[in-house]
């Protein structure tokens, strides 16, 4: 029924969007946890005043609302996937709330929304004869992700694969995009130099994924279950993603190959990432609800589709009882 609905790309989905949301976020409302220990410049910034607190705890969850519609809006307006729907949204806001480690004040949560952004200014480039403004604008928007969230450093290199898959090339586009990089690192840089800070940032937070030792994942049989329903659902995915990509348009196939890639990217971050938890393979959210979506749109058996959904709502509620 769920799938059905959003799939429709209703204008009611702007009010039942945040309310499943909501439903979702319910616990973390009541049981504060603690927000992350270890930060980047402006995570840092945001963490002391808002990271334990309930204040906190709604930002996270505006965050991840306003992210699902942007992320939405993104696919919806460059046709990556052949149908508009609200799908894209609600997994995201799924894949984004299905632990208990996930409900808390961020990095990532805000990494991501710079990474999404990042996103849409490289595929929003597609066809314009000048993209100098997208070009820097995607740099400045992946460096600031990573100065919330350091293994963010990885997806650097999807401004290039941007650029060759959407532009004609055009070498002042990507020194413009190097400069766009560098940019927001020269403030923190002289932030820090002045105060004296440089080489204990630089030690402490830029490489503290390399000189921890990192926390282990606790899993439980509740856990093994949803993951086990998640990647069901992945991988039916991949493979009508993969048996439809020679009929998709040429704008289709070049946003999902950027997805792939940022998958490809992902994977790494989560080798160099802090800790160890369900909560750094947030990232994946991005990709994974656009591929997940474009399976439920085609799914020749809507039955079939919404038994798979339900499974996933079921498993995380067993989850979150179990943990």
């Amino acid at each position: 029924m769920l799938i059905r609905f959003f799939k429709n790309n209703s204008p009611s989905s702007f009010i039942l969007l945040p309310a499943f949301a909501l439903l979702l976020w319910g616990s973390a409302f009541w049981g504060q946890q603690a927000g992350v220990t270890y930060s980047m410049p402006l995570y840092d910034l945001l963490m002391k005043p808002l990271g334990d607190n309930i204040i906190g705890t709604i930002v996270a969850f505006l965050l991840i609302v306003g992210e699902a519609f942007l992320l939405n809006y993104i696919v919806n307006e460059n046709e990556i996937l052949n149908k508009p729907s609200f799908l894209p949204a609600l997994l995201y806001i799924v894949f984004m709330s299905s632990e208990a480690a996930q409900l808390v004040f961020s990095p990532i949560l805000f990494a991501n929304f710079f990474i999404i952004m990042a996103i849409f200014k490289l595929v929003s480039s597609y066809r314009k004869d000048i993209a100098f403004s997208n070009a820097f604008d995607a740099g400045i928007l992946l460096s600031i992700a990573t100065l919330f969230y350091f293994p963010c450093v990885v997806f650097l290199p999807l401004l290039g694969i941007g650029f060759i898959l959407f532009r004609p090339f055009n070498w002042h586009e990507w020194v413009i995009s190097s400069i766009g990089v560098l940019v927001p690192y020269l403030f923190v840089f002289t932030y820090y130099f002045w105060n004296d800070k440089l080489g204990y940032w630089w030690n402490a937070d830029a490489f503290f994924p390399g000189i921890r030792e990192r926390t282990g994942l606790v899993v439980t049989p509740a856990f093994y279950f949803m993951a086990g329903i998640c990647m069901l659902i992945i991988l039916v995915s991949f493979g009508k993603l993969f048996t439809g990509f020679l009929d998709a348009t040429q704008k289709n196939k070049k946003g999902i190959v950027l997805l792939l890639w940022f998958t490809a990217f992902a994977l790494i971050s989560i080798v160099i990432a802090p800790e160890f938890s369900f909560r750094s393979f947030s990232i994946f959210s991005i990709p994974m609800s656009v591929f997940c979506a474009n399976y439920f749109l085609k799914i020749k058996k809507a039955w079939f589709g919404e038994l798979l959904f339900m499974l996933l709502l079921l498993s995380i509620i067993i989850n979150r009882v179990a943990g």
